[in-house]
């Protein structure tokens, strides 16, 4: 009898721990849904009176995608002219993959980089004295805000039904930001993101911050280079994947690294040449060919080629002057690669 009041008493124990715990579980995601509620309608409070030109994405990979033609966007809900999934005959076509920096933001779409490279293919393929024409399509596929991971899944799921010959890695050094928990998006992966249990995502953010701090503790204070620093082991391996794509489906993919625009400094003491030297390397390594604009801008002044704001100094988005120099150098790089036949 003994031992039957004792398992009672145990079974009686276990039962209140775990109605204890669902009860904290319940309150706690009772709470949590209540802010994540209140947050969000913060969010929106920002936005009233504009135009909101995304929508939660049906993809949980990217989160939030361009409405389809809205806010100047194509029937596949990128800021582009209209290009079908098929390839005509005769065309050979360029595939950008990127976040603000390839999209123009703030700019007129005739301006960004993937446009004048465009622009820039078809005249030379006109003037190569051959006979023919070639006509050269470059097809921006580009989100505001889209890190490395977003990017990756339109590799993967949306630039081959282009049926690319090249693709252009566009790469910025604030894209290995994590899309919900860091802010590079200004705020749209939080505004779009819906935790299926609030709880598990408070944990998971609170030990993913604990992890950063750990890791940042030698990493210095600069967000870019300390990103580069915490993140490096991702980054290296989203690199690799890159490769091992390009690889798979028989397609360059030209590795274009985006230098910062340093307010205070000119690109002669750039302090972020080594990260663009440990990029370059690691996608040396991948088997991508890697054109770092940094050669390309040293020239310049950073203020002459920054996309000014009413917020000021702009460092991730460069102006016309800026977009042309990369269209430049993505059309001497192409030719010299010999990467459009």
């Amino acid at each position: 009898m003994a031992s039957i009041s004792k398992l009672k008493a145990f079974v009686l124990s276990v039962g209140l721990t775990v109605a204890s715990i669902l009860v904290c579980l319940l309150v706690s995601e009772t709470y949590l849904t209540i802010r994540y509620n209140q947050e969000r309608a913060l969010m929106e409070s920002r936005v009233i009176g504009k135009e909101l030109c995304t929508i939660a994405s049906n993809y949980p990979e990217l989160i939030y995608t361009f409405i389809p033609n809205k806010c100047g966007t194509n029937a596949h809900g990128f800021r582009d002219y209209e290009y079908s999934y098929s390839k005509l005959k005769g065309v050979s076509r360029v595939v950008v993959i990127g976040d603000s920096v390839a999209l123009g933001q703030r700019m007129d779409i005739r301006d960004i980089f993937g446009k004048v490279l465009e622009r820039k293919l078809n005249l030379s393929a006109k003037g190569g004295g051959k006979g023919k024409e070639r006509k050269v399509e470059v097809i921006v596929l580009a989100n505001s805000g889209y890190s490395t991971s977003q990017e990756l899944f339109l590799l993967k799921h949306e630039a081959f039904r282009y049926s690319p010959d090249l693709i252009i890695w566009s790469y910025v050094l604030n894209d290995p930001a994590h899309p919900v928990f860091h802010n590079a998006n200004g705020e749209l992966g939080r505004y779009y993101f819906k935790p299926a249990f609030h709880t598990a995502n408070y944990v998971s953010r609170k030990l993913f911050e604990i992890n950063e701090q750990r890791k940042a503790a030698n990493c210095g204070e600069e967000y870019h280079a300390l990103l580069h620093c915490v993140y490096w082991g991702q980054i290296a391996s989203n690199i690799r994947e890159i490769g091992n794509i390009s690889e798979k489906q028989g397609v360059p993919i030209i590795f274009l690294i985006h230098p910062i625009l340093e307010e205070h400094s000119s690109f002669d003491n750039y302090s972020l040449a080594p990260v663009h030297t440990k990029l370059g390397a690691a996608a040396g390594d991948a088997g991508l060919p890697v054109l770092d604009l940094l050669k390309a801008y040293r020239s310049h002044n950073p203020w002459d080629l920054t996309l000014t704001s009413e917020h000021g100094f702009d460092p991730w988005h460069p102006n016309e002057e800026g977009h042309r120099i990369a269209a430049d150098a993505l059309v001497k790089f192409i030719s010299e690669g010999n990467y459009l036949h």
